[in-house]
């Protein structure tokens, strides 16, 4: 088989030696070591072999372990009881026996109000220290319970049949609710909504199953809590009613989005320095422009007296008519663009160099316009693997033994010498002990250890196969575009399908490589999510002294500091294995030996880099959030019926672009990186002579003062 011709030698290839000339490999090279006398190297190597294969074996037996638990979890857990409540007696409503009785009622509405508004407290259980029973449907008056008519009363399963003459001493003992109240189901739970004409305040007609006096007052505390969920759920219709007012609208400026990122990607390459400077003008623009938007509604509620107090609520309007909002925006806008200015008057001397590294890359993108796209994948697969981990999730959460406590023993003791929160048998309490007012309720489930074993297990496994994804798109485009660097005569010496050779190549030789990396930076997000587990208890114990707190700042802000560093080389590693088919450790040793040798071009390219890739996100995110704030302003004022919050279409807009931005300049950054890395490695190997080239642009020789001397005859090679 004929050789091919050296690279830059100037002497053209015969067609039977082409297809050998653009392999981008070197046959003697396997390892992609470079050896003495090496004048051929051309990026990624395609003959390679299997990497950290014990990291690959562990990592397919921890996914068949997932699997496992999954299955378990599927049998053994029963997501209804998070999705639909439980009366006290451990039922499900609206299930089974009870599946015409899908609402929960509370005995006592009164012992909710300690919780404070607290929405996972309310759901979960037990939600209220009362008895709960499933209904048919939520009260729709207001009544006492010894006023209603015997078929309408709502009793403990279990008791004594209810009749006219023992329904006071019924209510009174507790086996029957006390009072109901004008309801709205929420969450499947019957929340009042109206007290009035029940009670007055401070009277003493009723007495509840714990010996103390209900009041109007007393019954409204108990409320409060819960009417956190009520403004919940019509906040929640609110927007879903607006999105769908509008959805056409959004659907047409999530494509205007895609288009404008798409397309502001594109033309980088033409115009580089242009576009880049005008993006940080624009930037400038836009948040100035913001500052006076913010500014003039602030003095004109100010001066009108319009202005509303700044608190939480649901409403979106008390934010945007409140005179508060707009200054603390303001005021943002100002510190962001002091923060910007800054930078940018720092980084002006740096800015050449990194336009001349992002004109580059953005040839490799339009070179490969696939990879624009390739992200779509590890989306999905990351979509699909946050959905299995969910749904297993809440199956585990689900599986435990109920646990019964009585509650409401009267505060003078009763016959049968009970007391509050010790265990009970709710089939056969009431049988056992009929005159009393104490009950035997629900109060949770208790879990083995092997099921927080699972769940440990579990969530360890999604950390682990989320960051192998992120792996795994990171080693495909670096192996792309990197097999564009070494291409000496571009576009032609690119291979055909870059990106699916690239694929086919990492997942084929180095799944465990990519799976130890993975393992590495799994590890550090388990520690970081244990010590946010460990300062909650904490907190909820009352031990977070001062010097708990300083200790647990330190750790999370080391293990923060240790993930980005860990995720920066790794990233590095995985173009590394992908040029040369290294294992992870000596890829990481290769990568972090280049970086420390150049550490004043990496702090100088890969900071003003990063710099100007969140300028351009900014610029997609202002003009989209500006166009949409305009334009959905203009719908309501044309027609104030169509949006009840006209800030909300502009906020999922807003998301919306950055998550488009983020998909599409992820690939930019690493493009940039890849070849910011395959530079370095181009100015290590080669010195610019006839037989070791040197593969980088024009642009990029001549900021660095470097070139490739022509060989004798003359002829450069035809290097593009």
């Amino acid at each position: 088989m004929a050789s091919a011709a050296p690279v830059g030698s100037g002497s053209k290839v015969e067609d039977s030696s082409k297809g050998e000339n653009l392999q981008l490999i070197n046959k003697d090279n396997t390892d992609g070591k470079k050896r003495k006398g090496e004048t051929t190297f051309r990026g990624p190597i395609a003959d390679r072999s299997c990497t950290d294969i014990p990291c690959c074996i562990v990592f397919l037996a921890y996914i068949v372990g997932m699997v496992v638990v999954g299955i378990i979890a599927f049998i053994e857990g029963d997501p209804d009881r998070l999705l639909l409540p439980t009366d006290s007696q451990g039922n499900i409503c609206g299930k089974g026996t009870f599946a015409d009785k899908k609402y929960l009622l509370f005995f006592d509405i009164s012992t909710c109000a300690t919780k404070g508004g607290d929405l996972a407290q309310f759901v979960s259980v037990p939600s209220c220290p009362t008895p709960q029973v499933c209904v048919s449907a939520c009260p729709t008056e207001n009544e006492l319970g010894f006023s209603r008519k015997v078929s309408d009363m709502v009793c403990k399963e279990d008791t004594e049949t209810v009749t006219e003459l023992n329904k006071h001493k019924m209510v009174t003992q507790g086996k029957c609710a006390p009072y109901y109240l004008t309801s709205q189901p929420v969450l499947y739970r019957c929340i009042p909504t109206l007290v009035d004409n029940l009670l007055a305040n401070n009277s003493d007609i009723i007495i509840n199953a714990a010996g103390n006096n209900m009041t109007k007052k007393a019954i409204e505390a108990g409320l409060e809590g819960l009417q956190f969920l009520m403004n919940a759920q019509n906040f929640g219709k609110s927007i879903f009613e607006d999105m769908v007012a509008v959805w056409h609208w959004l659907l047409i400026g999530m494509v205007l989005i895609m288009i404008l990122a798409f397309v502001y990607i594109l033309i980088t390459r033409w115009i580089t320095a242009p576009l880049i400077w005008f993006t940080i003008i624009a930037v400038f623009a836009l948040v100035i422009y913001g500052m006076y938007f913010c500014y003039s509604k602030y003095k004109f509620l100010n001066d009108s007296g319009t202005s509303q107090e700044l608190k939480f609520a649901f409403d979106l309007d008390n934010f945007t008519k409140s005179k508060d909002t707009w200054l603390g925006l303001g005021i943002f806008l100002t510190v962001l663009l002091v923060i910007l200015l800054l930078i940018v008057l720092v980084l002006r001397k740096r800015i050449q160099i990194a336009i001349a590294m992002i004109k580059e890359a953005s040839r490799a993108v339009a070179a490969i316009k696939t990879a624009l796209f390739f992200p779509l994948i590890p989306w999905l697969l990351q979509l699909v693997l946050f959905a299995w981990f969910v749904a297993v999730a809440v199956y585990l959460v689900t599986n435990g033994t109920p646990q019964y406590k009585v509650i409401d023993v009267p505060t003078a003791g009763d016959q049968y010498n009970l007391t509050n929160q010790t265990d009970c048998d709710t089939k056969t309490f009431e049988s056992m002990h009929p005159n009393t007012s104490a009950s035997c309720v629900l109060a949770g489930y208790m879990e083995n250890v092997h099921l927080f074993r699972m769940q440990v297990f579990h969530f360890f496994g999604w950390l682990w196969i989320m960051n192998f994804i992120i792996a795994l798109g990171q080693c495909v485009l670096a192996g792309a575009f990197a097999s564009w660097y070494f291409a000496f005569h571009k576009p032609d010496d690119v291979p055909a399908l870059p990106i699916m050779a690239s694929f086919w190549r990492t997942l084929r030789y180095h799944t465990g490589s990519l799976a130890f990396g993975a393992a590495i930076i799994a590890i550090v997000q388990f520690i970081r999510a244990v010590l946010e587990y460990i300062d909650h208890k904490i907190k909820e114990s009352g031990q977070d002294t001062k010097i708990v707190k300083f200790i647990m700042c330190c750790c999370k802000c080391c293990f923060w500091c240790l993930e980005k560093c860990l995720k920066f080389l790794n990233k590095n590693a995985y173009i590394v294995i992908a040029i040369k088919g290294k294992n992870f450790c000596g890829a990481a040793k290769e990568a972090f030996m280049l970086l420390l040798e150049n550490v004043l071009r990496v702090v100088a390219v890969n900071s003003v880099t990063s710099f100007l890739l969140f300028m351009g996100k900014l610029l997609v995110v202002g003009i989209v959030g500006v166009c949409s704030f305009f334009w959905f302003d203009k719908i309501n004022n044309d027609d104030p019926t169509t949006l009840q919050y006209d800030v909300v279409p502009t906020i999922v807009m807003v998301v919306f672009a950055y998550a488009v931005s983020i998909l599409f300049f992820d690939v930019y950054d690493m493009a940039i990186d890849t070849v910011f890395l395959c530079f370095l490695e181009d100015l290590k190997i080669n010195d610019g002579s006839a037989e070791k080239p040197y593969f980088m642009s024009d642009s990029l020789k001549k900021i660095l003062h470097v070139e490739n001397r022509p060989p004798p005859d003359g002829n450069d090679g035809g290097q593009k």
